[in-house]
């Protein structure tokens, strides 16, 4: 699984909540809020913890950890963040023979074509934490930041690809992948190439009521239109706009840091996310580690908070 490698939160941390009942598959527990250090309010953080995990076993040991060449935690160097940590609803998971583990959808092993289903509740959820965070800060999208681990930088990267709202501060992910990579990047390219040996044949016109006739409007469609659009489909999302021309990700910038020693998401799959976001036209600022397994390290905290304050001016 992608469950972290802690068995507790940092106490320090933790919220005050009472323990409840095991709530039934599908459904969302409650998410855990951590408020800024500072009395002004002027960041948000929706964190989404990896496969197999929740958010109250992540959010404790990330805030907590220390940041290079400081006597700051990740939380105290972020004082004016309001951190928000979702927990992934329980589903039985096909690649765990069944198992009854929190994550964000099914699937049976996670970059493949065929590792999707149950997206959407997801989606919908994060899209309803996103706007309830961007109406606490005045209506302000641009400072609100959507991070992911594991399963969760999938999801995020979902997430922000099919955002409808004003254009997001910044996404940040760590030891990830995009679901879908390879057949999202093949319409992307639109890559044709016929064979040489058609070369100088004439087809017939398909008759006016072939009921497998393209659809005309799919013709004046860009690439990344017809890759926005399969995703979206995969996803089972209905857009809220009738139109798919404008893309607000287009201006939110990507932070991806990945261990070259990940022995769970490969390093090169990792690669092929940031290559496909750059290849939309997404500004990706890849950040390899070596020797650095299935998780993050104070270098890359340290590197996250350099590039949101590059970004977004902390």
């Amino acid at each position: 699984m992608d469950d972290d490698p802690w068995t507790s939160p940092n106490p320090a941390s933790e919220p005050s909540l009472q323990p409840s009942r095991r709530p039934p598959l599908g459904e969302f527990p409650p998410t855990i809020v951590i408020p800024p250090l500072s009395p002004t309010h002027n960041l948000t953080v929706v964190f989404l913890h990896g496969r197999g995990s929740n958010a109250r076993k992540f959010h404790g040991p990330l805030l907590s950890s220390h940041i290079p060449n400081t006597e700051l935690t990740f939380r105290e160097a972020l004082p004016h963040a309001r951190f928000v940590f979702p927990t992934a609803p329980l589903m039985r998971a096909s690649k765990y023979r069944r198992s009854i583990i929190h994550q964000w959808y099914e699937g049976t092993g996670d970059w493949e074509p065929e590792s999707r289903g149950e997206m959407r509740p997801s989606v919908e959820h994060i899209r309803g934490i996103l706007r309830d965070e961007i109406e606490l800060l005045g209506g302000d999208a641009g400072r609100v930041v959507l991070a992911g681990i594991s399963q969760g930088c999938a999801m995020a990267l979902t997430s922000l690809l099919l955002w409808e709202g004003d254009p997001l501060g910044a996404v940040v992910v760590m030891c990830g992948f995009m679901p879908l990579a390879s057949s999202l990047m093949s319409i992307l390219e639109d890559e044709v190439h016929p064979d040489s040996e058609d070369e100088g044949i004439v087809f017939e016109p398909e008759p006016e009521d072939d009921p497998f006739e393209r659809d005309p409007s799919e013709d004046s469609k860009t690439p990344l239109q017809l890759t926005i659009d399969e995703l979206r489909d995969e996803a089972e999302v209905v857009p809220i706009c009738s139109t798919t021309e404008s893309f607000p990700f287009l201006t939110t910038p990507v932070f991806m840091g990945h261990g070259t020693e990940d022995e769970k998401v490969a390093y090169q799959h990792g690669q092929h996310a940031a290559k496909l976001l750059e290849q939309m036209g997404i500004s990706v600022d890849f950040h390899t580690y070596p020797e650095l397994g299935h998780w993050y390290c104070p270098e890359m905290l340290g590197d996250i908070l350099e590039f949101l304050d590059g970004k977004l001016d902390l």
